[in-house]
């Protein structure tokens, strides 16, 4: 019979755990992640080898830094704050890019409150999305980072991962579900697999997850053939590229801290970059110049006392 771990033998060294030590290098990926969201919706291409890759990069990174706050708090994750925390700007964007809808747009029905129920799960922009997703999500970090106390537990982890990451995949790209249900497939098992990574990194286990993650991209991409289900793979050894980066410039959390706003408000700065150029603008001019004027204006709301939560 197996016995539950007190907090204080799961986590004997949570302070001085690699998983929760800050890397310079992770601050540059998360801002390298959100140039990569950026630069996919720019060009909108069928062969995107960065959109997806960037996204999974996004929720490995999101899932494994959760982990890493539960370390420091001795085991301690309250869901019910991180799910208030990120209620708040999913609400006050889903508001505004609601009102900037019926402010520019000439479908008759933009004035009707709720079209689509599915909407309910995404917000007013189909990007929104994200956060009702990280929202729920989090509830896999105490549920599985508490069950998770040694090598066994991970071996056993990363087995699930396989099995349910599997079905959930072949939904994402055999059945056209309504969104966000495609974004949510997709999402899962890179999250998931940010969880695990931790473990992974705290046990000596790196390549027992990434090895789980290396089957499911390559068994999905097997029958699927679409360059979206290698991009999860990729995205787990750039993550342990990116943390294995020695770097420690003063300047790089401040990109790290950017990377959620410049997510946020990038579809607002993208119509604002059509509005200047006109729409046969250069999709990378407009990468750029959308991601900079979203980094630019998440910069100023972070200095904004009433604003600085929402990015």
């Amino acid at each position: 019979m197996r016995v539950a771990c007190p907090r204080a033998m799961l986590y004997p060294n949570a302070m001085s755990s690699s998983a929760v030590q800050h890397r310079a290098s992770i601050d540059l990926a998360r801002f390298g992640a959100a140039f990569g969201v950026v630069w996919a919706h720019a060009f909108v291409s069928p062969q995107d080898w960065v959109g997806h890759l960037a996204l999974a990069l996004f929720l490995i990174l999101t899932a494994f830094l959760a982990i890493g706050s539960m370390q420091r708090a001795g085991g301690r994750f309250s869901w019910v704050k991180r799910a208030q925390r990120i209620a708040l700007p999913w609400l006050f964007w889903s508001l505004m890019y609601r009102l900037l809808d019926m402010a520019i747009s000439d479908d008759p029905a933009r004035f009707v409150p709720l079209r689509d129920p599915w909407s309910l799960l995404i917000g007013s922009t189909i990007h929104l999305w994200f956060l009702p997703f990280v929202m729920l999500a989090s509830a896999l970090v105490p549920l599985i980072g508490n069950r998770v106390a040694g090598p066994r537990d991970l071996w056993l982890a990363s087995g699930v991962l396989v099995a349910v990451s599997l079905p959930i995949l072949w939904l994402h790209g055999a059945v056209a579900m309504p969104g966000p249900l495609p974004q949510w497939a997709f999402a899962l098992p890179a999250f998931a697999y940010g969880i695990l990574a931790a473990f992974g990194h705290r046990f000596g286990l790196v390549w027992l997850p990434l090895a789980a993650m290396a089957l499911i991209s390559g068994l999905t991409y097997a029958w699927a053939g679409q360059l979206w289900a290698l991009q999860l793979g990729f995205a787990a050894l750039l993550f342990e590229a990116a943390w294995r980066l020695d770097l420690r410039a003063r300047w790089l959390p401040a990109l790290g801290q950017a990377a959620f706003g410049i997510y946020l408000l990038h579809p607002f700065f993208m119509l604002v970059c059509y509005k200047i150029f006109g729409p046969q603008v250069s999709p990378a001019l407009a990468a750029l110049v959308c991601f900079a004027l979203s980094w630019a204006a998440t910069v100023l709301l972070l200095r904004l006392p009433g604003l600085r939560r929402m990015v």
